[in-house]
Order: C-alpha cells, then structure tokens, then sequence
C-alpha cells in the first residue's frame, strides 16, 4: 500500500466523520452553499522535493449544493474525482489554475499534479443578485468553523513545505484562524505577507483572478516576488532543470 493510499484513507474518514457530524448545522444552508471541497492528494504531490499547497477562498461552482452531497451515496468519491478532472482541463482562462500551472513550472517541471490546490472555505454561497460572486467567509459560523477545522487537518496531515495563500487581506481571519502561530517576516500591507508557521513557509497575495487596479502593482508581480522568494529558500532542494 503506498504512502498516498495511506493519507487518502485518512482525509477519507476525516471528510465523512466531520461532513456527518456537520450535518445538523447545515440543514438550514443546504440548498445555499455548494457541495464540499474535497481534496484527492496525488503520490506526485507527495514526492515532490518541494510540497506546494496553493489555497485560494472559495469555489465558484462545485459540482452542485451541498444537498446533492448527502443524498448521494457514493458522494465523496464523486467529489474526489471531480478535483482530479479539474487538473486534467486545460486551464483556459481561470487564473487561478493558470498560476497553478506557473507553480508547476517553477517547482516541479509543470506537473500540475505536484500542487495540492486547496480553499479557506470548503463551500462556496451562491446568490443570483451577486451574479459572479460566490464568496462565502461571512456565510456562517456552521461554515466558518467547519472549513477552518478541515483545512488545518489536512495541513497537518499533508505537511506542505510551502503555502501561497491567493486569497487576498479579506479572508485573514480565516488564515489565521487556521495558522494560529506565526512568525512574520515581510509585510506590504494588504498586499504580500510572509510569514512562518509549523515550519512551513506561507505567502499571503491577492487571489489571482483579482483585477490589477485592485493591487499597488500587478497581481503577477506579486507572485513573481513569491516564486523567486520561496525558490531561494528551497534551492537546496529543487533538482537541476526546474530552477
């Protein structure tokens, strides 16, 4: 059995025990918040010489409401498989995942898989009047606590070397929330934080789908600053070919 089977079993028992005992608190939001976030963590991630761990805030549509989730027998596997189909799409124009292929690139020779894509907020909040929009952070206590408890389990458990948090100041509370103890070493107020905690090292910017008029300078100078940064830190370690 190898070591990806082994965690997957645990993020496995983890999502079913905490979505069950979750779903008292949930009832009132299941036609509101999508379905869950679940990762499907990859042996190339694992193996990697540099674990990347790429969080943004929230989906925008994801596999339908939360109710389908529940009603559906078989679906946290539904869900698993659909966080691996989106790493086998062309990234198109999401910026997110274009980032996530720079990350890629820049670490890993572009294996897209090496990077474990992870949200603050495991479900997104729909409402028609916001048309674009799916932010969730203010959606609920029930979503708040349950996300933040579930994105620390899985840093725990999956032990990234590095995280790029693309989700802008706005969803600090929840960083910090997951992160308790930190060390900061660089601040560029809202707009680049660097910071240290359980050994790993964090990077705060603006999500990248954010418009450049919204940021001091353009979003992909930040995360230019960010690669050249944490590949510094990690030069030790990144073979000859993907510096």
């Amino acid at each position: 059995m190898t070591l990806g089977v082994n965690i997957q079993a645990e993020l496995d028992e983890y999502y079913t025990r905490s979505l069950d005992n979750a779903r008292h608190g949930f009832d009132k939001h299941l036609d509101t918040l999508s379905a869950p976030f679940l990762l499907n963590v990859s042996e190339a991630y694992l193996s990697a010489p540099v674990r990347v761990m790429f969080v943004g805030k929230e989906t925008n549509g994801w596999y339908g409401k939360l109710r389908k989730y529940y009603e559906l027998p078989d679906g946290l596997e539904v869900l698993k498989a659909r966080y691996l189909d989106q790493f086998s799409r062309p990234t198109g124009t999401s910026a997110f995942l274009k980032r996530t292929k720079l990350l890629a690139t820049e670490f890993a020779c572009g294996n897209r898989l090496t990077i474990c894509w992870n949200n603050l907020m495991k479900m997104d909040w729909y409402r028609p009047e916001r048309g674009y929009s799916r932010t969730s952070i203010n959606h609920s206590q029930e979503l708040f606590d349950f996300s933040v408890a579930a994105v620390r389990f899985e840093i725990e458990l999956l032990k990234p070397d590095l995280i790029i948090f693309g989700s802008g100041h706005k969803y600090d509370r929840a960083l910090k929330e997951v992160l308790p103890d930190r060390q900061t070493h660089f601040v560029e107020p809202r707009a680049l934080w660097h910071f240290s905690a359980n050994g790993i090292e964090c990077y705060r910017t603006f999500h990248p789908g954010a418009r450049d008029s919204s940021a001091p300078r353009p979003i992909a100078d930040y995360y230019g600053d960010i690669v050249a940064r944490a590949k510094a830190t990690f030069e030790d370690r990144i073979p000859v070919g993907e510096a």
